[in-house]
């Protein structure tokens, strides 16, 4: 009987041991699910703050538009619709959630910076399109266009929108991929609580 009930003592001892040492490993992967979505979420920001950027850059450059003939109302339209997508940018930024943030609000935000950002394509190509389309006509209307300056013009534009429509795609990709990350790591912290 005694044997039994040492048994059964040294049995518990070990169930208890063995319950510390998963809670501590339990700690030790929430810490690094942390940390990893931390840096994850840093990385996404200085991603989806990029068009920010550029878009500052081209509004600071729209006045060199002027010395190539292009009307006043034309550099005005261009830097009203470059603020619009600024704004629309940092709105959309917004959504990233912080790190301290409980999982289902991140979650619940982090789905919706995506879907956002994965549907700002079907207005910022149309208004691209647009645009383009309003700068070539103020140059042919200012008589800019002709000869050598048109081949110049279409083949300056034509690797300008193949380079942007590169590096615009591949930024927007690795920020739905960032988001997509995020979003599996707010479950794995999810099913680890």
């Amino acid at each position: 009987m005694e044997n039994t009930d040492k048994t059964l003592l040294d049995m518990q001892q070990q169930l208890q041991q063995l319950k510390e040492k998963l809670e501590s490993q339990k700690i030790v992967n929430d810490r690094v699910l942390r940390k990893s979505f931390r840096q994850t979420t840093l990385q996404l920001k200085f991603k989806a703050n990029i068009p920010v950027i550029a878009g500052v850059v081209a509004i600071l450059c729209s006045p060199s538009f002027l010395q190539m003939g292009i009307s006043v109302p034309f550099v005005l339209f261009t830097d009203v619709i470059m603020l619009g997508c600024i704004a629309v940018t940092i709105i959309y930024n917004q959504h990233i959630p912080r790190s301290d943030k409980d999982l289902v609000t991140a979650a619940e935000e982090l789905r919706k910076f995506r879907k956002l950002n994965a549907d700002w394509i079907k207005i910022g190509l149309p208004m691209l399109a647009v645009w383009l389309a309003l700068f070539i006509w103020e140059l042919v209307r200012n008589g800019e266009l002709s000869g050598t300056g048109l081949y110049a013009l279409i083949s300056g534009l034509s690797v300008g929108i193949v380079l942007g429509l590169v590096i615009g795609f591949r930024n927007r990709r690795q920020i739905l991929d960032g988001a997509d990350d995020l979003i599996a790591q707010i479950e794995e912290l999810r099913e680890e609580d």
